[in-house]
């Protein structure tokens, strides 16, 4: 069977990523967020109003795949792009460089993060008319065994 790469570094995010780090300005009031797979079918600004509300997306993008030689495995460069918005009690590039640090502990630390490593490729500030959608990207890397 072949597990899509996305739903593993999902699986592993949801796991690791602690709430508790992720904060309001105040440092004590937990954001809301979620991790999800890149690209949705819908603007993903969508995901910070309405009834999903959320304050912090971490979205998982189709990785970049270099075949082993057979039946070995592959490398894989998987885009993770972490994304925010100023609410009340929220300024973006704080939150972001909060989920960033939280991001960056997961992999440096958590079960099989001595086999990854990661690149920051840079931040972005797309501006939306009334609303700032911050973000930042990293590519993750590591091998994944067939």
């Amino acid at each position: 069977m072949v597990d899509d790469p996305r739903s593993r570094i999902k699986v592993y995010l949801d796991t690791w990523l602690l709430n508790a780090n992720l904060t309001k300005d105040n440092g004590s009031t937990q954001v809301l967020f979620k991790v999800m797979y890149a690209n949705p079918d819908y603007p993903l600004i969508l995901e910070f109003q309405g009834s999903n509300n959320l304050d912090l997306v971490y979205c998982v993008g189709t990785p970049d795949s270099t075949a082993l030689p057979v039946s070995v495995g592959y490398i894989e460069n998987m885009p993770v792009t972490i994304w925010c918005i100023d609410k009340t009690g929220i300024t973006g590039t704080k939150l972001r460089w909060k989920a960033e640090a939280e991001f960056r502990r997961v992999v440096e630390t958590k079960p099989t993060g001595s086999l990854f490593n990661y690149e920051r490729l840079g931040d972005n500030e797309k501006n939306l008319g009334s609303t700032v959608l911050y973000s930042v990207e990293y590519v993750l890397r590591y091998k994944r065994y067939a």
